[in-house]
């Protein structure tokens, strides 16, 4: 009875033990390969759209709020004001500062056009620091932080004391004269030769084109000097904003359109945009899936000189996890003249034949 309960406990002591080498002889010869990879791929948030447009409005008349504004919301859009000072709440036609903070609250961009719209080329210095310094310290006053600048009149972004004041005040400024911005400064071969956006050459001249000289292209001006028709303005406001397609490839912005008005539905043509006009010119902007953007936008990049957009890096990466890739090795053949394979095969087949009484 012992003995027949001994080699019970054999059998299942000798059953665990070819368990166990078969186990180690799976492990010898299979191979798998697991691989669980972090591949990084472009990132489909921002797509690939490549056109872009900044909005501009100058000199905050109450238009802008009542016309242009009920516009703006429509398409979802944000624009940058550039605000005088001075004609808040005090000069008929022009907004008062329940309606800027208004703006300013729902998230447009503000930024400074001096205290009373002064030609800043024929001013003194003192008279400069006032405009300049002084109307930042205005819209502070109000809870507004304006930290870009546009020059009245297209005039001092050429002018060394002009630009030295506006840099204590501003990180960037704004004039007119093209329809593009090149974010590297060098676009503009019949003007400049510069191969970046430093503000000044190592010969201590002004630069054509910089951080306190950003081009933009006066939608009311162009009326003007051409003598435009709403038709004919509406396609040459087509021709700027698609001008950047010559140079944005791939969701690389290397151009930009700032697109300045003035008044907007209001009385006569002199830098003023009909409303209807104004609305045709957004709905092309939001069907033509324009990515419409503030001068706050825009930043400046101290190493290379180069501007460059929020939001819009060269290329922006994600990672993304992969499937595991199981890619089974083949097993190599087992020779059967391996003394290995020979020594762990028969102890296994014994095994087998005590078990079951072969």
């Amino acid at each position: 009875m012992t003995s027949n309960r001994n080699l019970d406990f054999i059998r299942v002591d000798i059953f665990v033990l070819v368990i166990l080498i078969g186990f180690l002889l799976f492990l010898a010869t299979e191979q798998f390969d697991f691989q669980d990879e972090l591949h990084a791929q472009p990132s489909s948030e921002k797509g690939t759209n490549d056109k872009v447009v900044i909005l501009n409005f100058d000199d905050n008349r109450i238009s802008q709020f009542t016309q242009v504004k009920p516009v703006l919301d429509k398409y979802g859009f944000k624009a940058t004001f550039y605000v005088v000072c001075k004609y808040l709440d005090n000069k008929k036609g022009y907004m008062n500062w329940t309606e800027l903070e208004t703006l300013y609250k729902e998230g447009h961009d503000i930024g400074s056009h001096t205290m009373n719209h002064a030609n800043l080329s024929d001013s003194s210095k003192k008279s400069l620091e006032y405009q300049i310094g002084q109307s930042k310290e205005c819209l502070q006053e109000h809870g507004i932080n304006a930290t870009s600048f546009a020059y009245p009149f297209d005039e001092g972004s050429d002018n060394r004391t002009v630009v030295n004041i506006v840099s204590k005040y501003y990180e960037l400024a704004r004039t007119a004269s093209s329809p593009l911005n090149f974010l590297q400064c060098d676009g503009w071969k019949d003007k400049s030769h510069q191969a970046d956006c430093r503000t000044y050459t190592k010969n201590g001249k002004l630069t054509y084109a910089n951080k306190y000289s950003i081009r933009g292209w006066s939608h009311d001006l162009s009326r003007r000097e051409n003598s435009y028709d709403d038709p004919a303005l509406y396609d040459r406001f087509i021709q700027v904003v698609n001008s950047q397609s010559n140079y944005n490839k791939n969701g690389t912005i290397k151009a930009i359109p700032i697109i300045i008005y003035h008044k907007a539905g209001d009385q006569g043509t002199d830098y003023n945009t009909d409303l209807d006009l104004f609305n045709k010119e957004m709905k092309y902007l939001h069907n033509g899936n324009f990515t419409v953007l503030t001068m706050a936008d825009l930043a400046y990049n101290v190493k290379s000189n180069y501007f460059f957009v929020k939001g819009f890096p060269p290329e922006t990466m994600t990672v993304v996890k992969s499937t595991p890739n199981f890619t089974e090795i083949p097993l190599r053949p087992v020779s059967t003249t391996s003394n290995v394979t020979e020594s762990m095969a028969n102890p296994i087949m014994d095994a087998f034949k005590i078990l079951f009484g072969q």
